[in-house]
């Protein structure tokens, strides 16, 4: 990506091209503001390293939506395993998109990330599509670039995985 003169870099155009859709993607999967605003400038970091590989411009919305996708699902992975047992719980707005109020949220939360850390990113990125954001299968694969039978396979093996490991926590 060369700089165009006194015009903005081609980064600079990608971050306003794409910039707010990331910010809402991340901060729907994080659901905290200060969290959102770092994995999105942790997001563009990883474009700037890697602008040789950038698709051409129809595809970079999708390219930066799975980046991001990805960026934020581990930052949930590795936040989850570093919760304390004895922290309060959520505060003030976090308390509202918290779906549980009171201290089930940490152990919710570091269940779902021994299940999800139990799978590779791949298929962590196709479950949080698929189940959380309601995505079909096909537009799974068209954010990812698999095919759609791929995702579908995936996502299988996830759900009999998941169900697995939850009947061993629960017996």
């Amino acid at each position: 990506m060369a700089d165009m003169g006194d015009g903005p870099t081609e980064l600079e155009a990608l971050f306003r091209e794409v910039g707010s859709p990331i910010y809402r993607r991340c901060l729907k999967i994080l659901r905290r503001p200060a969290d959102a605003a770092d994995a999105t400038q942790e997001v563009f970091v990883r474009l700037l390293k890697h602008q040789d590989r950038l698709p051409p411009a129809p595809e970079r919305l999708r390219f930066a939506y799975a980046v991001a996708t990805r960026i934020c699902l581990n930052r949930l992975r590795d936040s989850a395993w570093e919760t304390p047992a004895n922290e309060a719980g959520p505060q003030g707005e976090d308390l509202l998109a918290s779906p549980q109020p009171g201290m089930e949220w940490v152990a919710d939360r570091q269940l779902a990330a021994r299940v999800l850390s139990s799978f590779d990113e791949e298929t962590r990125a196709i479950a949080w599509l698929v189940l959380v954001d309601g995505h079909t299968q096909e537009e799974a694969g068209s954010l990812l670039d698999l095919s759609r039978k791929t995702v579908g396979k995936k996502l299988n093996a996830f759900l009999d995985g998941s169900k697995r490991l939850l009947s061993k926590e629960v017996a």
